[in-house]
């Protein structure tokens, strides 16, 4: 029998963890939970001017004011999206012009201020970067 040590590094932003102590560096500098977080993909789009987090977090709703017991134990509360879902798509025009339409920036902004993805129905993760990396490798192409 042999027993073998390895390292874990974890992210202490989020759950992820890895083996590479610089991997794990990299992914906390731009991690979405993280408060002071560097956007990698604004710095590329907009030359190095990413809007602030304060900012950003500043024009979404608190979700604390939206929250409900109906249907709940006793103490217990959840998020309310049938309320918080029109005051947050009344937001995203505005977060979408101050982050320059950064899906990775609105992605981290809304998983801050602790709003579900999936109840913004004008915004689509996958589908929005998919686009931006559409752009980016036609103007490479273009370039070239």
């Amino acid at each position: 029998m042999r027993s073998v040590l390895r390292m874990r590094h974890y992210c202490d932003f989020c759950k992820k963890a890895g083996g590479s102590s610089y991997h794990m560096q990299r992914h906390e500098k731009s991690c979405t939970l993280n408060p002071g977080r560097v956007c990698r993909l604004s710095e590329r789009l907009s030359g190095g001017n990413p809007a602030e987090m304060a900012e950003m977090l500043a024009l979404l709703p608190d979700p604390a004011l939206y929250q409900t017991n109906e249907g709940m134990a006793v103490g217990e509360t959840r998020l309310d999206d049938a309320a918080i879902t029109p005051v947050v798509e009344a937001a995203m025009p505005a977060l979408r012009e101050l982050v320059e339409d950064c899906p990775i920036c609105i992605l981290a902004a809304l998983r801050q201020k602790k709003i579900p993805v999936p109840i913004v129905d004008s915004f689509d993760f996958k589908k929005e970067l998919a686009n931006v990396w559409d752009g980016i490798r036609q103007e490479e192409r273009e370039y070239y």
